[in-house]
């Protein structure tokens, strides 16, 4: 599917509440408020979703800049967050699916130890609300959730 197929059901003004989760569920997670601007880039190629939430009191920010070759279901992206990442940038690869499910994966290095992958789900639930989540992936291959934001959207 083509990103610009979704601009529809996408762009916009969001909010809604994120989780945390420092040990995966079912322990408890961490809620805070969350705000998600998604807009289109660089002539409807490319997805940009910029969002807010806290952690302890403190806002934190990130930037999520998704494209794909339109005409394939493959995806790309960029990903930075300011508690997530530190100033690196990770790089993901993934599908845009008939049903507009965009999953990336991309991964992070945890010297002296092998890389672990980090993986996105954005998922149109249902007219107006969107649900990101971020699993944490071991370099086994567990994947254990670690984020879920439940949006509506505002305009």
């Amino acid at each position: 599917m083509k990103l610009t197929e979704l601009h529809d059901r996408l762009l916009g003004e969001w909010t809604g509440t994120s989780h945390l989760w420092l040990s995966p569920p079912p322990n408890p997670s961490l809620p805070s408020e969350s705000r998600m601007s998604v807009k289109s880039k660089a002539n409807g190629k490319f997805l940009a979703l910029t969002y807010s939430w806290s952690y302890e009191g403190v806002e934190q920010k990130g930037l999520l800049l998704v494209g794909n070759a339109n005409k394939a279901e493959t995806a790309s992206a960029a990903w930075v967050d300011s508690w997530h990442q530190g100033s690196s940038v990770m790089q993901c690869k993934g599908q845009v699916n008939e049903s507009g499910v965009i999953s990336l994966l991309g991964s992070y290095p945890s010297p002296p130890n092998p890389d672990w992958g980090w993986r996105f789900t954005i998922t149109p639930t249902a007219q107006n609300q969107l649900r990101i989540t971020m699993h944490n992936i071991s370099p086994a291959g567990t994947e254990e959730l670690a984020v879920q934001a439940d949006y509506t959207r505002r305009k």
